[in-house]
């Protein structure tokens, strides 16, 4: 999925530019990681692609000063010039599919490539190091959007209930226990399972507006917010709860070589009288097939592919010339652009994730019959076992737990049909073409935009 993702960046220059723009230029934003993924990596990849086309941009202004020198001054060349604007456009065109730069992308080369850096000591340098950082320890989600799970997807359904934890088994004393030895319980039920690519670990969600204040997440108000907290914070929040920081067992599995991301989100908050425990499903489609594509291309064009590169090149040569003085514009304006967001800061404050670079990237859609069904499969069987971790432990401390197992049969049993127009819910479940569940859901179409809405532990 990096491997993909890189040559997403590479490809697609809107793409390239909003990663960019929405990661690397927030210097006061938080990182949004997603399970799998080396966002590092993809982030050097749209770095290089980058400056490929603003060589070409400076290139082709170059060429349109000329252009109109030569007219001021009375020489007609400007169709010379043209000719070699279209010969730099196809030029930088050829090297970002076909050229050196491309190689790395194809299977079976990138895992021993070195993906280029910027300078050490330059900014990029710097914000890819908060990137690096946030993939290997983070565990603090900071989002800005209404869902708080941003890098994971869409939430496509979720559940709670309440457990009366003063009702006594069998008349038996009930012993008392901690919400900490609850997570512990439940964590050594899901290191039983046989999960290939399952990993699971505590990650804290909280919004980019509530922590101005906050040194906790906020060590100062002109710096961004901490990527990770230690455990001991963790472990306080899940024993006190407070409404803004709620932190979370979150359980991801990939499947599809990555193609697949399928998150459950658990938490449970412990009264004197009440267990209350609360899940949320997400899931992140398969990348849209444009991104796949270069397991389908030769180092060199074949088939028709150079005259088609031609004809696409000729038709951007005057756009392109035209844009490039704002193309360039644009790239000297990018200390600018962080100033304005530093002066927007302290007006309207917000730190949190403007953009997930997998989310950006995937399809609107499941590609295949059997993801929705493995979709389901991880879903079923991770919260099967946290249920029946639950139930046990519950039983364990002479918590009556008959009310519980009614529901949990509920909850995972549910069925799904497959028909032509999609998948049919009855009661909680995915469709082939949108996302819903629950009772009473409503599905709608995935529309995931470039603007808005990590480590852990990996079962046996």
């Amino acid at each position: 999925m990096t491997r993909y993702l890189s040559a997403a960046v590479s490809f697609d220059s809107d793409l390239a530019r909003a990663v960019i723009e929405d990661i690397l230029e927030q210097p006061h934003r938080a990182i949004a990681s997603t399970p799998g993924v080396d966002m590092a990596t993809v982030l050097r990849y749209a770095l290089a692609a980058n400056r490929r086309r603003v060589i070409r941009d400076v290139l082709l202004v170059i060429y349109l000063g000329i252009m109109i020198l030569t007219i001021i001054v009375g020489f007609i060349t400007i169709p010379l010039f043209l000719f070699i604007g279209w010969m730099t456009i196809l030029s930088e065109r050829h090297a970002r599919f076909f050229g050196q730069s491309s190689k790395p992308l194809r299977s079976g080369e990138f895992s021993t490539a070195e993906p280029p850096s910027p300078p050490g000591n330059s900014y990029a340098a710097r914000q890819l190091a908060r990137v690096e950082e946030a993939d290997r320890a983070g565990n603090v989600t900071v989002y800005s959007s209404f869902s708080p799970f941003v890098g994971y997807g869409k939430v496509t359904s979720s559940w709670s209930f309440a457990v009366d934890i003063t009702s006594a088994r069998r008349e038996a004393p009930i012993r008392g226990f901690t919400v900490q030895e609850l997570y512990e319980h439940i964590e050594a039920g899901l290191e039983e399972l046989d999960l290939p690519g399952m990993e699971f670990d505590y990650r804290l969600f909280v919004n980019g507006r509530d922590i101005r204040d906050d040194q906790r997440f906020l060590l100062n108000h002109d710096g961004p917010p901490v990527t990770s907290v230690s455990g001991d914070l963790l472990a306080s929040l899940m024993a006190d709860p407070e409404e803004r920081a709620r932190p979370y067992l979150t359980i991801s599995m990939a499947g599809w070589q990555g193609d697949l991301v399928t998150t459950t989100f658990v938490r449970f908050l412990l009264s004197r009288t009440d267990l209350f425990v609360e899940a949320a499903r997400t899931a992140i489609p398969p990348l849209r097939p444009v991104f796949k594509a270069v397991d389908e291309m030769e180092m060199a064009p074949v088939d028709g592919e150079f005259s088609a590169m031609l004809k696409t090149s000729f038709k951007q040569t005057i756009p392109f010339l035209l844009r490039s003085p704002a193309a360039i514009v644009h790239e000297l304006r990018a200390g600018s652009r962080r100033d304005a967001t530093r002066r927007l800061l302290s007006r309207r404050p917000d730190y949190g994730a403007l953009i997930s670079i997998r989310e950006a990237a995937a399809d609107t859609s499941w590609q295949r019959y059997f993801q929705v069904f493995d979709h389901a499969r991880y879903i079923k069987v991770i919260e099967q076992r946290i249920f029946s971790s639950l139930i046990a432990f519950l039983r364990m401390h002479n918590v009556d737990v008959s009310s519980l197992v009614s529901q949990a049969e509920v909850l995972i049993n549910n069925g799904m049909m497959i028909t032509n127009n999609g998948v049919q819910i009855t009661d909680s479940t995915v469709t082939a073409n949108q996302i819903a569940g629950g009772p009473g859901a409503k599905a709608t179409g995935w529309s995931i935009p470039f603007r808005g809405d990590g480590g852990g532990k990996t079962a046996a």
